[in-house]
């Protein structure tokens, strides 16, 4: 007997729930469609004495519309999910602003690569993007409520940005103009989860790439799409990261910063002496000292790596082959 009340009141409770979007979305009877009508107020007797002057700023309007229709979800905001970061919402867009240096992980391509990723199309016309039609992705809306989103990368004063917006909207094909709280709910709820799908994607990959064992592999020389000379290596984008990390110092190129997702290091090079570079096998190169980048790029299941000057040009053929031979020996063991 107890098992059947039991089966009962769990049926009456799950049936109180709904997942019906409107109804998540709105009021229940008990407020916006009470029916009754609301009580009038008597003035106050005030037998003689006389009383604080009156407000009518509390005072309940004669006539309440019944039977409206009232958004109740709790406005969305956007989070600080970067760190070091701020955000803002301010009126029509939901920003993040980050420091320059995180722009290699937060920006329009990283976000179009998302948005591609989930079924969505969008074009980029130099630092804004905008989107075709997407679902919002909420499950408190219809399938037929849809947005197209401009998302806008702002570069000022050595910090970076990135803002949403709703370029438009539309709910089962009948486009209108959201209110300001559906603005920012929409902006705020897109950009949060644009930035936190970008953000566990690259500690992902600093997880990856510290985690690779890595151990010999053989390389050669090639000459790239663009004629430059490049070294070749028969290892993953992981494993020559991680192998080269090791192998540049010992040549004298220290890492000033890095990024990999993007595969660029900044080095700063110092003079070795000649009989450091007899041990590889090679003479000591021509290189003046300071600021080199080395580019690695996957290709395929192998790797490919150039070092150019602090101007982005590349080495001259001699230099270049002197640094990639040593690096060869050095990947070999």
């Amino acid at each position: 007997m107890k098992k059947l009340l039991l089966g009962i009141v769990i049926a009456a409770v799950l049936t109180g729930c709904s997942s019906d979007p409107e109804k998540l979305q709105t009021a229940n009877d008990s407020y916006q469609k009470y029916a009754e009508d609301v009580p009038g107020f008597s003035p106050l007797n005030s037998g003689g004495v006389t009383l604080p002057r009156q407000s009518n700023l509390y005072e309940l309007p004669a006539e309440i519309k019944k039977g409206a229709t009232v958004d109740i979800r709790p406005p969305s905001t956007p989070l600080a999910i970067i760190k070091n970061s701020l955000t803002q919402f301010d009126g029509e867009r939901a920003l993040i602003v980050y420091s320059d240096q995180q722009a290699a992980v937060y920006n329009l391509q990283q976000v179009q690569r998302l948005l591609k990723e989930d079924g969505i199309n969008s074009n980029i016309n130099g630092l804004v993007l905008l989107s075709d039609w997407a679902p919002t992705g909420r499950a408190d809306d219809s399938a037929g409520t849809e947005i197209r989103y401009k998302i806008e990368q702002i570069n000022a004063n050595g910090a970076s940005a990135l803002a949403v917006s709703v370029q438009q909207m539309r709910r089962d094909g009948v486009i209108f103009t959201p209110d300001v709280a559906a603005k920012q709910r929409y902006t705020s709820d897109r950009l949060n989860r644009l930035v936190a799908a970008l953000t566990e994607a690259y500690n992902k990959q600093q997880q990856d790439l510290s985690s690779t064992v890595v151990g010999a592999f053989q390389s050669g020389l090639i000459t790239d799409n663009n004629g430059r000379l490049a070294l070749a290596m028969d290892a993953t984008f992981a494993q020559a990261w991680s192998k080269l990390a090791s192998a540049l110092p010992q040549l004298g190129f220290d890492t000033v910063s890095e990024v990999a997702g993007r595969g660029q290091r900044e080095l700063k090079y110092k003079h070795l002496d000649k009989s450091e570079w007899l041990r590889f096998g090679v003479n000591r190169p021509d290189l003046d000292k300071g600021t080199y980048h080395l580019q690695i790029s996957a290709v395929g299941k192998q790797s490919a790596a150039v070092l150019s000057d602090e101007d982005g040009k590349a080495l001259n053929e001699d230099a270049a082959k002197a640094v990639y031979n040593a690096l060869g020996q050095l990947l070999a063991h």
